[in-house]
């Protein structure tokens, strides 16, 4: 075990750091930390910076009570094949881009750090990416390498706030494109119990997942500001499996597009890819979501409070609570070529939502939605609607 001693001076900071991590599998951080100097860790991952710290061994990294590390573009770079990496305990302050960005392992734990302010890099910046895949999101043409991150993932007990952002800026806090790949290098992810504030879009975003999802219990609040794309607290898109349950939602965007819970795909399954990339079997239930936008918003077409739409099928969406005012509380919607089909939407609490078209909205070309025990206003465009 290694304790390092912060001088609050890069030239000594992130040096005794870098040579503590790959030698000893445990270090605690300790005192004020400064990596305010230039990265010099290359990322494969198009459109990133160098990073600051290598991670490249097992180990689990720790602060002491009272630490903090100041600024450093991407502090902590994870690109560790085949082993488990755990980061806890630490305190980000101004970090670069991102504040921890992991490539590859098998097995990670981000727990119970502190980011604050994250500063932009081309306009964009989040607390934590579990990636790997640059140059935009997943597509079938820029899938990353999925089998890199696999295991056990867990984000759990942070606090991040984010700061300011514009509407030109894309603000995320924690975002998971491209890791686990079936059957043989499958990945479970935990996000759970963060706190996630100042966000211009998704708090939580997930796409391509090769393996399971559970976002539950996470504190969302998001900026007043949206950014450039239209804003989803909680994004999970296409493969993966997903269940999304008792999260907090506060969406203050200003954003006609806004969406507190979005589940869906953009992409079809033809011609057929293996996996496909659809979206399926997601379980959206007991969250608390409030649609807050300024007075005077006019709602666009996807407006909604919990929206599932495109090539997406076989979800549930059941005993929500939703405030506030959208186009919908809970909407089925086609989207880019796809409508969802057999969606159940159970008991879903709209006790006074203020909805500019219907509570519940089900999109011309929609199909075999379940609706059960669910009160409000309903518009039903949709094919094979049955009411229980």
């Amino acid at each position: 075990m290694a304790t390092v001693l912060g001088h609050h001076d890069p030239l000594q900071d992130i040096p005794n750091v870098q040579y503590a991590v790959d030698h000893y599998p445990d270090v605690t951080l300790k005192g004020h930390f400064s990596f305010n100097a230039a990265p010099t860790v290359p990322t494969p991952l198009a459109g990133y910076p160098m990073a600051t710290i290598l991670v490249s061994k097992a180990v689990t990294i720790s602060g002491d009570p009272g630490m903090k590390i100041d600024g450093g573009t991407i502090p902590f770079y994870v690109d560790a094949p085949g082993l488990s990496v755990t980061i806890q305990k630490l305190h980000f302050d101004g970090p670069i881009s991102k504040g921890i960005t992991v490539y590859a392992a098998n097995g990670v734990t981000i727990a119970n750090c502190k980011f604050e302010n994250v500063a932009l890099y081309a306009a964009e910046s989040s607390a934590i990416d579990i990636v790997t895949v640059g140059g935009g999101v997943p597509l079938p043409t820029n899938p990353g390498i999925p089998q890199n991150i696999f295991g056990r993932v867990v984000i759990a007990g942070n606090e991040i706030d984010m700061g300011a952002g514009t509407n030109a800026d894309s603000v995320l806090g924690i975002v998971v494109f491209s890791v686990g790949l079936l059957p043989n290098n499958e990945v479970d992810i935990y996000i759970v119990k963060n706190k996630i504030n100042n966000v211009t879009e998704p708090a939580i975003n997930l796409r391509h997942i090769g393996g399971r999802a559970v976002v539950e219990g996470n504190e969302i609040e998001t900026s007043s500001t949206s950014g450039p794309t239209s804003p989803e607290a909680i994004r999970a898109a296409n493969d993966g499996s997903f269940v999304i349950a008792h999260n907090t939602i506060k969406s203050q965007w200003s954003d006609q597009q806004a969406v507190g819970i979005g589940v869906f795909s953009q992409i079809s399954n033809n011609p057929p890819l293996t996996p496909p990339w659809t979206e399926k079997n997601a379980v959206v239930v007991c969250n608390s979501v409030t649609m807050s936008p300024p007075p005077g918003t006019m709602f666009g077409p996807l407006s909604a409070g919990i929206d599932i739409r495109g090539f997406a099928h076989d979800n549930v969406v059941g005993h929500n609570k939703i405030h506030g005012s959208a186009r919908a509380a809970v909407a089925v919607d086609t989207f880019k070529g796809g409508s969802p089909g057999n969606t159940a939407i159970i008991h879903n609490d709209v006790t006074g939502f203020a909805a500019s078209a219907a509570d519940v909205v089900i999109g011309t070309g929609v199909t075999d939605t379940v609706l059960i025990d669910q009160d409000g206003t309903i518009q039903d465009n949709g094919t094979g609607t049955v009411t229980v």
